[in-house]
């Protein structure tokens, strides 16, 4: 299908707005600091359930679990886990919804979703709110007859961060990679370049 033209502008509108509102600065990929990124199609039909592990910048490790909701032709996902700064473990928590744009034709190769979330990092007082707007584009491959399908994907993301008494603006480029291996069971695959950096790796249950 064509894109909303009118949808677009409203798109660019918001990210437009964001870029203004904020303080350019590096900050944490992403709704809970961490580099997850979302292809542009789900790979569920109902509901996902799921586990990552990432190495975000600045932190040792990442540990969230996360899950996914079907809702209309797009999807809600919710996280939870924490980080590692080697001072202590950072409770982490985001929400994320993903609203599907456009498809693929003959005349753009790729689909297309809009992504918008919500997350926060709490460390003994100290809280961090991001509100990450990204659009990410990709395309489903089948692999001959089989169960296994892969969704490349990149994922560019303006990140706004808001501490206390310090606004920031990061803008991020995520490169994916879902692996469905069965019918069941997906490997994800995702690094972060541009103002921040890192990689996560994630096991998910579909349904």
């Amino acid at each position: 299908m064509g894109m909303d033209q009118s949808l677009l502008s409203r798109i660019r509108l918001a990210l437009a707005a964001a870029a203004l509102g904020v303080g350019a600065a590096p900050a944490g990929a992403q709704e809970t600091g961490t580099p997850v990124f979302s292809a542009p199609v789900r790979t569920f039909s109902s509901h996902e359930l799921g586990l990552s592990i990432s190495s975000p910048e600045g932190a040792d490790l990442g540990l969230e679990g996360f899950a996914g909701i079907a809702s209309g032709r797009g999807d809600w996902g919710f996280r939870l886990g924490f980080v590692d700064r080697g001072r202590g473990a950072d409770l982490v928590l985001g929400a994320r919804y993903r609203a599907p744009l456009f498809a693929h034709s003959a005349d753009f190769p790729l689909d297309g979703a809009l992504t918008i979330g919500l997350g926060a990092s709490f460390d003994d007082g100290t809280s961090v709110l991001r509100v990450p707007i990204g659009l990410s584009l990709g395309r489903a491959v089948d692999i001959g007859s089989s169960d296994v399908r892969l969704i490349p994907f990149l994922h560019p993301a303006l990140i706004p961060t808001f501490r206390e008494g310090d606004n920031d603006l990061a803008l991020t480029l995520g490169l994916g990679l879902d692996l469905q291996v069965a019918r069941q069971l997906d490997l994800r695959v995702s690094g972060a370049f541009g103002d921040v950096e890192g990689f996560a790796v994630g096991v998910v249950w579909v349904r």
